[in-house]
C-alpha cells in the first residue's frame, strides 16, 4: 500500500472512530439529561456520590434581518440599541478586490483585520477497485 492511500485508510478509520465517540457521548449526554430535572433557561445542578452534574438549558436566537428592518423604526433607539448588536465582519470578495485595485484603502484597513491561517480541508475518496485497478 502506498503512503498516500495508507494515511487516506488511517483518516478514514479515525473519523469513523471519530462519529462513533461522538454517538456516544451524545446518548450519555440524553441519558444523564433524562435523571435530572429540566426548565427552560437556566442551570440545574445535582451531585451523585462520585460526580456533580450541571446541565445548563437555553435557546439558541437568531435575527431576521429583513424583518428587523421593518420594525426598526418602530422601536426607540436606545431600547433597540440594548437588545441589537451590529458585528463587523469581512467581504473576503471585496477585501481582495481592495487589495487588487485600492492598496491606499487596502493598506489602511488592513491596519485593523487580523489574519491567521484556517485549518487546511481534508477531503478523501474512495476509488472504486475497477476504476483503480485500470489506472
Amino acid at each position: 500500500m502506498n503512503p498516500i492511500d495508507l494515511a487516506a485508510r488511517n483518516l478514514e478509520l479515525a473519523k469513523r472512530t471519530e462519529f462513533l465517540a461522538t454517538q456516544a457521548r451524545i446518548e450519555a449526554e440524553h441519558e444523564l439529561i433524562s435523571l435530572l430535572p429540566t426548565k427552560d433557561e437556566g442551570s440545574v445542578t445535582m451531585k451523585g456520590n462520585d460526580y456533580k452534574v450541571s446541565i445548563t438549558y437555553g435557546y439558541n436566537r437568531t435575527v431576521d434581518e429583513a424583518a428587523l428592518s421593518a420594525v426598526k423604526d418602530e422601536i426607540a433607539t436606545d431600547l433597540f440599541d440594548q437588545v441589537i448588536n451590529y458585528k463587523p465582519s469581512l467581504s473576503i470578495t471585496g477585501l481582495r478586490y481592495m487589495q487588487s485595485n485600492q492598496p491606499g484603502a487596502y493598506a489602511l484597513l488592513a491596519q485593523v483585520i487580523t489574519s491567521k491561517p484556517a485549518k487546511p480541508s481534508v477531503r478523501i475518496e474512495a476509488i472504486p477497485q475497477d476504476l483503480a485497478a485500470a489506472a
